[in-house]
């Protein structure tokens, strides 16, 4: 870091720090994806990403009926609203 502090435009050598860091980190990643596969036998990034649609579906399903239980909520409040109250005898 005393290096980017010395140099004489800071921006430049935070850029260029930024993208080294970036490659080791996307070399570092490639690199666990290929062993994770090589020792389960399979792909990990399918597997993640069939998990995370399996997620996606269960929230949005999760919203759709909140959703529809809202709206006949309202609607049995409106309802209850314009109707004539049965009178007790």
């Amino acid at each position: 870091m005393s290096g980017i502090l010395d140099s004489p435009d800071v921006l430049v050598a935070l850029r260029q720090r930024k993208r080294v860091i970036k490659r080791r980190l996307d070399a570092s990643r490639l690199q666990m994806t290929e062993r994770a596969s090589f020792l389960t036998g399979g792909s990990v990034q399918k597997k993640a990403d069939r998990l995370h649609g399996i997620g996606r579906i269960v929230v949005n399903a999760f919203a759709v009926y909140r959703g529809i239980r809202l709206c006949t909520d309202i609607i049995s409040g409106i309802r209850s609203v314009f109707t004539p109250r049965k009178r007790r005898r």
